[in-house]
């Protein structure tokens, strides 16, 4: 088979041959054999060229595959996949000339098309495409958005004739793009930009959509191993938020007779905010509180730990549970972020005089549950606190008498639901208290929570469940 040179010394000699024909056609003598040699090795050369036209598309085949399997190589391996997808890139550059070159994924949580990877690109023009997907590039928009929305190639011969361009380059003036796909599904566009016209082929196309499967591969993984990140980021978030949240609940009841004290915190999945205390004030008071902070995970849990810190220091400082709650109310509001507040419900158990006072800060009501089957709520106070600055409670005093029980509790106990939504509900957590009574403060407690947990559906989402006792015995 001819080489490269020597199909360049057939043509020299055919260029030399019909020139001496010419001459020869001019001076009126035809040359036949002059002719029949020069005709004899034109065959030979168009034949040797369709070889080495041959040869060429072959030799792009091998280093296609070649590069093709290299990339697969390095999927296989740790490889970061950002070096895999500029790897990808750059190595596209061996079989199929262009000026730049982006890789995009459709971001349907979104609902838009993102930059993954470009080449190619100034600095300005980096940026300035960018900015534009900053800004939201959705499906059908664009060549790009094209492709992603109809699945199909794309190719754009002349970019200025064509108004779905989104010009970021001065110089290109053709575009190549096909979709990435994964297991059937389109989940982004590898693109090519070239600075002439008509720059790309039928086999320039072919070899984009094989480069853009292995882009699939490697932007798949990216993306699990995304999620898979992201899942252990939120698994530590919701161990540290629980650590927060043990390390401010009581690790043990104080005895306090002739009352009867229990608490339990059992968590979710998801930690919550939800917190109960008893704090021994004098010897003969006991502050009691339950609270629950809205949201979830370690904000929630340390707006929480910021209540807990302010009711602590001011419970000790004043006597008034308005004034206590209203200095906790007025900090909460100054350092906590907009949207952010707590429900809670602050009390002082005096033993000596059978007497509770409380304030209700817009949380679940505590259950007072009198000897005689009576069941009152506790609900007299006023607003959340944090949301508003200088808001008052409203405190009042029950007097207790041996029998009486007071239960406190989180709406992650009520409103658990079962398998149809329906929630647990107060009525229920009333007649468990009842048959339970007799029992000690734990007792009751214990049995609430099994009742609770036999209820609920795993398939639910399902908040922290907190309750706490004061058993007059």
């Amino acid at each position: 088979m001819p080489n490269l040179e020597q199909l360049n010394d057939r043509l020299r000699t055919l260029s030399e041959l019909a020139g001496r024909l010419i001459q020869s056609l001019q001076a009126g003598q035809a040359d036949s054999q002059l002719a029949q040699t020069f005709l004899a090795l034109w065959r030979e050369t168009v034949r040797a060229e369709a070889v080495l036209d041959l040869f060429r598309e072959v030799e792009r085949e091998r280093q296609e595959n070649e590069t093709l399997v290299e990339i697969s190589m390095r999927l296989s391996s740790s490889s970061a996949i950002e070096d895999v997808l500029h790897n990808i890139l750059d190595s596209l550059r061996r079989v199929v000339n262009f000026a730049a070159a982006g890789i995009f994924v459709y971001n349907r949580d979104l609902g838009q098309i993102e930059i993954d990877m470009l080449v190619g690109y100034e600095g300005s023009e980096r940026e300035k495409l960018y900015k534009k997907f900053q800004e939201g590039v959705r499906l059908g928009q664009g060549i790009v958005g094209t492709v992603i929305q109809t699945g199909q190639s794309v190719y754009d011969a002349d970019v200025r004739v064509d108004a779905r361009y989104i010009p970021a380059r001065a110089g290109t003036m053709s575009e190549l793009a096909v979709p990435i796909l994964v297991r059937g599904e389109v989940i982004g566009a590898l693109n090519l930009e070239a600075d002439h016209t008509d720059a790309f082929s039928d086999r320039d196309l072919k070899s984009l959509t094989a480069f853009a499967s292995h882009a699939g591969v490697a932007v798949e993984r990216a993306r699990t191993d995304r999620l898979r990140q992201h899942s252990r980021r939120i698994q530590e978030e919701i161990e540290l938020a629980r650590r927060i949240q043990l390390s401010f609940l009581p690790r043990s009841m104080p005895e306090f007779p002739p009352f009867d004290l229990a608490g339990v915190n059992l968590p979710s999945s998801e930690v919550g905010g939800d917190y109960f205390d008893f704090i021994p004030i004098t010897e003969t008071d006991m502050g009691v509180v339950i609270g629950d902070a809205t949201g979830h995970g370690v904000g929630a849990a340390l707006l929480m730990a910021n209540f807990r810190a302010c009711l602590r220091i001011e419970s000790r400082n004043n006597f008034a549970i308005r004034t206590i709650l209203g200095k906790v109310n007025d900090y909460l509001f100054e350092t906590s972020l907009p949207d952010s507040y707590v429900t809670a419900v602050y009390g002082v158990l005096d033993r000596r005089n059978g007497i509770f006072s409380y304030a209700n800060a817009g949380h679940n009501p505590p259950l007072l549950f009198r000897r005689d089957g009576r069941v009152e709520r506790l609900d007299v106070g006023g607003l959340i606190l944090g949301v508003f600055s200088n808001v008052s409670h409203e405190e009042t005093a029950v007097a207790l008498e041996p029998g009486d029980l007071i239960l406190f509790y989180t709406d992650g106990v009520t409103e658990a639901l079962d398998s149809r939504a329906v929630e647990f509900s107060v009525e229920r957590l009333i007649g468990i208290v009842e048959k339970n009574r007799s029992r000690s403060a734990r007792e009751i407690l214990q049995g609430i929570m099994h009742e609770v947990r036999q209820f609920q559906s795993s398939e639910q989402s399902q908040d922290d469940l907190t309750l706490s006792i004061i058993k007059y015995d």
